[in-house]
């Protein structure tokens, strides 16, 4: 009986130990592989000594030691996260996202997270709990709360998708508000009105080449979706490093698209979790194969020197406009998240507009006689911006499959303890996401039919009643502009917008100027929005598409 209640209490001992391991990660959330090594170690096999006495052996004291002591320790995370004294009880969600953000992590993995939040905020409301210590908000209210001027910064998800170990952080990762606001007046400079123009030259040369290109291949079935890849990723290298692109005259020989379609699902892994990098830094071959792209594309560029005012003329300082130069780790990483930036989100938002218009003729063919107009200056950028329909088919396209569909997630500033969204108490330690695919889907902000390609819904009231009088004159009308955030908004929104908007114009313009398009036989046009997988920055299936060249 002695026996008994000595080997009782040692066990007491041992999951009192679980327990303050507990406290422990609570408070100082360690996430460098020793400190997870020192408190998960060391502590069971030096308690094992309490009841080797009780076992047939010290394997099996410390094997009893480790089951207690681990047991002890998951008991205790998953009653504290179940526990009504957890800061988010008040917020619905999955028990499961409740206990683990394994679980979303795992969903997330198959490229499908934008409709598991969508399916949760239909199912919960506004604000759902995605994770232990993480919500997500539906409501148009907590946009400016959330990212204006006033709002979070970046949230944890950027630490392990870019980990502080491992270089300077880019422009997007940046957590440090202040930070940010430094780096980011090098690219405000490189996205101003005046350089917009100096790129349009280089965008319609590489659209012209695109044009010779596809001339050889009408009437013959092709994947658009990869060409606009091609198309997109030249004209970055262009504007990003003035020349050195060449993956339409080769096909991407460098397999560009494929690094970064591998890197893509494991970076999204390791943002959910962001303790992963830290504990594996092995993890994440493809990421790094893409950096080692980047840093070749910088070094070309830094040994050709400036024969052109592009991007990397600001990002380096040449006119001396800073205090302080830029590192050369910071140079690389802006260079790496360009080329991802710019190249992969345009394309995607290009795709999803020539599928849009393929399963529309009727707005295909209302945008068609707008670029046809004689009247217009159709092929002047300027022209281009007031062209309705056109921005229209653009922004509808950006509405249902924003290029990056669940958002970006911020957290409250350390040390603030906590910030207030709408009536809603975000704690520090807390991360929180505006998801941008639910909110595009909501019919409070945009109705009728939120879930239908509809692009006269961007055009005026009395074009709406001119060209769609059944949908717009029968039914409610909700247009809340303030729920479109495609590109984000406040201090950390995409300072490549404009010139995202500007290569749209041009390659859709000319696309649909030149060639009547229609897709290959026997193609489901329901397979390209199931191939559709987010993993942050949208992968997309193929686009086969036959082009037949107009006689104007």
């Amino acid at each position: 009986m002695l026996l008994i209640c000595e080997l009782q209490n040692s066990l007491a001992i041992i999951m009192c130990a679980g327990l303050t391991c507990h406290l422990i990660f609570n408070r100082l959330e360690p996430r460098t592989l020793l400190y997870f090594v020192l408190l998960l170690v060391p502590p069971p096999v030096l308690l094992a000594t309490l009841v080797v006495p009780h076992t047939s052996s010290i394997v099996s004291a410390i094997s009893l030691a480790f089951v207690v002591y681990l047991s002890s320790l998951a008991t205790s995370i998953v009653a504290y996260r179940l526990s009504p004294f957890h800061p988010l009880a008040r917020y619905p969600g999955p028990l499961l996202c409740k206990i683990t953000k394994l679980w979303f992590a795992g969903i997330a993995m198959g490229g499908k997270q934008h409709l598991y939040y969508s399916e949760l905020h239909q199912r919960f409301g506004d604000v759902v709990r995605m994770g232990p210590n993480e919500l997500s908000f539906c409501d148009v209210n907590a946009i400016t709360p959330m990212m204006g001027s006033k709002g979070m910064p970046k949230g944890p998800w950027w630490d392990g998708r870019v980990p502080e170990n491992r270089g300077a952080r880019p422009l997007l990762a940046l957590r440090d508000p202040e930070e940010h606001a430094r780096r980011r007046r090098a690219w405000n400079r490189a996205f101003s009105t005046p350089a917009l123009k100096d790129y349009g030259i280089l965008i319609d040369a590489r659209i012209s080449q695109l044009v010779d290109i596809l001339n050889t291949k009408v009437e013959t079935p092709l994947d658009l979706s990869k060409w606009l890849g091609f198309l997109t990723l030249d004209i970055m290298n262009d504007v990003m490093f003035s020349s050195g692109g060449n993956a339409m005259e080769f096909e991407d020989k460098d397999d560009i698209s494929r690094l970064l379609r591998n890197a893509q699902p494991m970076a999204l892994m390791m943002s959910h979790l962001p303790w992963v990098s830290e504990i594996f830094p092995g993890i994440g071959q493809g990421l790094r194969a893409f950096r080692k792209y980047a840093a070749q594309r910088v070094s070309e560029r830094k040994a050709r020197g400036c024969d052109r005012t592009d991007v990397f003329y600001h990002l380096i300082d040449e006119a001396g406009l800073e205090p302080a130069p830029p590192s050369s780790a910071q140079i690389l990483s802006d260079g790496g998240l360009a080329i991802i930036a710019g190249a992969e989100t345009t394309s995607t938002t290009l795709s999803h507009i020539i599928w849009f218009l393929l399963c529309n003729p009727t707005a295909y063919r209302r945008l068609q006689t707008e670029v046809d107009d004689p009247k217009r200056d159709t092929w002047v950028p300027a022209s281009q911006a007031r062209m309705p329909m056109l921005n229209a088919v653009i922004n509808e396209a950006l509405r249902l499959f924003p290029a990056v569909l669940s958002g970006s997630q911020r957290a409250p500033l350390i040390g603030s303890g906590g910030q207030t969204i709408g009536s809603h108490f975000v704690p520090e330690g807390t991360s929180a996401v505006v998801h941008t695919y639910s909110l595009h889907h909501d019919p409070r902000y945009f109705s009728p039919f939120p879930d239908t390609f509809i692009p006269e819904r961007w055009l005026t009231h009395e074009e709406q009643m001119t060209l769609e009088p059944t949908i717009f004159g029968e039914n409610e009308v909700i247009h809340n502009t303030a729920a479109f955030i495609p590109f984000s908004v406040g201090p950390s929104n995409c300072v490549g917008r404009n010139l995202a908007y500007q290569e749209m114009r041009m390659v859709i313009c000319t696309l649909v100027s030149k060639y009547e398009m229609r897709f290959e036989e026997g193609f489901d046009v329901n397979s390209w929005e199931e191939d559709m997988l987010d993993y942050f920055v949208v992968q997309r299936g193929r686009l086969p598409v036959i082009l037949t060249a107009r006689s104007n």
